[in-house]
């Protein structure tokens, strides 16, 4: 039996696998959010961390130990900050890959030679979302805050260095600080010295396939076995690619999820003269190339539960989409209600509705949103078009609950697209074939349970036109 951790934003999840790869136990608990001031997005870690203790302890209850478990292993959200003390002690709360406090400063700094330099060597487009510009915030802002960090984090790092006692970060996620040199798979010398951090701050960079021995006090703290393996794992967007199969040309994988991603994997780090997409590492010899969006699920769980106040689940709510036709008779929906990343890595521009008229009801606004999130993406897959266009897409996040809406996708992409049918989400499957690759264990993700979504050649013209004007809306220079 192998656990996989999920730390995302929204919730901790782990996931009990079989040696023969069925789904034994799953656990989640919901991550609270905190916004103690306009602009600012954190989380306590330790409430993270408690979470991470009862998902383990509930998922290893439901699997009852029909088996050994095998060893741990790690999946996770980008671009957190935490800055700790020499004792190990939190001195921040951790600053998520929402929090706009740096936007300032990404602004003066994103058409400068710095910026453009950094983009190049790090593949971390200047964003409020990069830990590296929250650093530079924090030592301008709170300079004796700045003085007393030890080390700085992201939210994996902190919750390995409660279990291992060790400072370890993965290549994944370490290349998506805006402090790693993609080409060089090592701490940059110079985005350091423009932070002001001496390396010794930041964890030891790994392999994702790292693996370390649980301490035996930890483990039985935990009800764990004693010298549990635990394999560091990499970032969610990363192993969500190699979890879905997405990693040979022409194999896209989106992600949607609280925010949203389109991804592609490269033999070598790539970079965007117009900085529109990010180059973050799968490994020592694979990267992964793409653009995220701050707007993905949490438009239309804005439009269910903060405009209409509907006491529909999530799921239902969605289907109304399905009482409209595709284009939504004309209602677009500019999906950009926190700030954006890609395509215009702009953390001040405002969502927005056009074409609005008295025919359009409830349902023209749902499909409209939904509609909204596809076309953003395919803006920001424009660059990854011209590298390598796609022959299938692969999805995951919540979104791939929705039939409706990844028909969507198929459809204004004109690509099939393909969901696992193992039921489990793309970057947990990821985490499982880093672990059984760590252990040299046969691979347990079973592709042949994948289910094609194929797409309706019919909405191709219409959706062809409403693309055209979301891009003149979105784009318009």
């Amino acid at each position: 039996m192998l656990i996989c951790l999920d730390i995302g934003t929204t919730n901790v999840k782990a996931f009990a696998f079989s040696d023969a790869g069925g789904v034994w136990g799953v656990a989640e608990r919901r991550n609270r959010l905190l916004t103690p001031q306009l602009e600012r997005s954190e989380q306590e870690p330790a409430a993270i961390l408690q979470n991470m203790r009862e998902v383990l302890a509930e998922v290893l209850a439901q699997a009852k130990q029909r088996e050994p478990l095998r060893g741990l292993v790690f999946s996770a959200a980008m671009h957190g900050l935490l800055a700790i003390d020499a004792a190990g002690k939190p001195l921040t709360n951790i600053w998520l890959w929402s929090d706009l406090r740096a936007a300032a400063l990404a602004e003066s700094w994103r058409r400068s030679e710095t910026g453009l330099e950094i983009y190049r060597r790090t593949g971390v487009p200047i964003h409020p979302m990069s830990p590296l510009l929250k650093i530079i915030w924090l030592r301008q802002n709170e300079p004796e805050l700045f003085a007393k960090t030890h080390k700085f984090l992201g939210i994996k790092e902190y919750l390995l260095f409660q279990l291992l006692g060790k400072y370890l970060s993965d290549l994944p996620v370490a290349s998506a600080t805006g402090l790693m040199n993609i080409h060089e798979n090592r701490w940059d010398k110079h985005a350091l010295d423009v932070a002001g951090l001496r390396v010794e701050q930041l964890p030891d960079l790994v392999l994702p396939t790292h693996m370390e021995i649980l301490p035996k006090k930890v483990a039985v703290a935990l009800n764990l076995p004693v010298d549990l393996p635990v394999i560091i794992g990499g970032s969610d967007g990363a192993l969500a690619n190699l979890g879905a199969g997405a990693t040979t040309p022409g194999q896209w994988a989106v992600t949607i999820g609280t925010s949203a991603a389109i991804r592609m994997v490269t033999s070598k780090p790539l970079t965007d003269n117009k900085m529109r997409t990010f180059c973050y590492r799968l490994d020592d010899s694979r990267c992964i190339v793409g653009g995220a969006s701050n707007n993905g699920t949490n438009a239309l769980e804005w439009l269910r539960t903060q405009v209409i106040g509907s006491r529909r689940g999530a799921g239902a709510f969605a289907q109304l989409a399905a009482k409209v036709p595709a284009g939504a008779d004309g209602l677009l929906f500019l999906p950009y209600l926190l700030g954006e990343r890609a395509p215009l890595w702009d953390a001040q521009v405002r969502g927005s509705f056009h074409g609005l008229t008295a025919q359009h009801t409830q349902a023209h606004f749902v499909r409209a949103v939904m509609e909204g999130v596809l076309f953003n993406l395919k803006v920001i897959a424009e660059p990854l078009e011209a590298i390598q266009p796609p022959e299938t897409i692969h999805a995951g996040g919540g979104f791939s609950n929705s039939r409706l809406w990844v028909q969507m996708l198929a459809d204004i992409f004109q690509k099939p697209v393909c969901l696992d049918g193992q039921g489990v989400d793309p970057s947990i499957l990821g985490a499982l074939r880093v672990a059984c690759q760590a252990l040299n264990l046969p691979d347990l993700v079973d592709r042949q349970q994948v289910t094609i979504v194929w797409p309706d050649k019919t909405q191709a013209a219409i959706y062809a036109e409403a693309y055209q004007k979301f891009a003149q809306l979105a784009l318009p220079f």
